[in-house]
């Protein structure tokens, strides 16, 4: 065989060895390089933003109860979670609150004034204190209370910003028309209201049914009383008393 037919063979090889080589290469590249989440695709939702998603209520961000007292006691608040936060009646001598029985559940955006915040043992959890806080109903001296989180191992988890408003709901949805505050201030949920309204005058202890925020039905109760609403393009069409069908 010529030299010249070895030399093209060895051009051959060497050729087919670079190309072997960089695949190589590029396969080992692509494997270490890190995966790219894929996104869900998605989901198309009927939902409107509206001037209440722009509101940003104040808050609060305490670490222990020397820092609640500092930032709340004194204070006005309004109820976040009405129809939904039971309070117990509080004995200052004792400065304790009597969790055998409560007093009831605060209403929608009840007014309330901070007194103190204390440590209570947790019936269902001997690991776990209770955060309560203490506070008086507008023309009621009595004074009385409501959990505001929870106290384990020297870490305190607050639920402040959840339960109160810490600024009037009046002046923060100032844009709401007088008609809708007066059904709200009446506890009245009213055709043409939009899901929070209707959270906000019949509170957020509700039955969810199927449905998209805004394109579904809620059973409220409401001192006591079933009230349910549907909601179609983030209106109440219907309001019944009693379970809806």
């Amino acid at each position: 065989m010529s030299s010249e037919w070895w030399k093209r063979i060895r051009i051959v090889l060497v050729i087919a060895l670079v190309v072997a080589a960089v695949r190589v290469g590029i396969i080992f590249y692509e494997r270490h390089q890190p995966i790219e989440a894929r996104k869900p695709p998605e989901r198309e939702s009927s939902y409107t933003m509206t001037d209440d998603d722009y509101v940003a209520p104040p808050k609060v961000f305490p670490y222990d109860l020397k820092s609640a007292n500092k930032e709340l006691s004194g204070k006005t608040v309004w109820v976040r979670s009405g129809n939904r936060l039971a309070y117990y009646p509080y004995s200052g001598a004792a400065h304790r609150l009597n969790l055998s029985h409560n007093a009831g559940v605060l209403a929608p955006l009840e007014k309330l004034k901070i007194k103190d915040f204390l440590l209570q043992n947790n019936p269902r959890s001997p690991k776990q204190k209770q955060i309560m806080a203490i506070f008086v109903k507008a023309g009621d001296p009595i004074g009385y209370g409501a959990p505001a989180g929870i106290a384990e191992e020297g870490t305190y988890t607050f639920y402040v910003n959840e339960i109160f408003f810490l600024e009037d709901p009046h002046q923060l949805y100032k844009h709401w028309p007088a008609e809708i505050w007066n059904a709200i201030d009446h506890h009245e949920a009213k055709p043409g209201m939009n899901e929070l309204q209707v959270g906000f005058a019949l509170g957020t202890s509700a039955i969810v049914g199927t449905g998209d925020y805004g394109n579904r039905q809620l059973e409220y109760t409401n001192a006591g009383k079933t009230v349910t609403v549907t909601f179609s393009n983030n209106r109440a069409v219907k309001v019944e008393q009693g379970t809806g069908q």
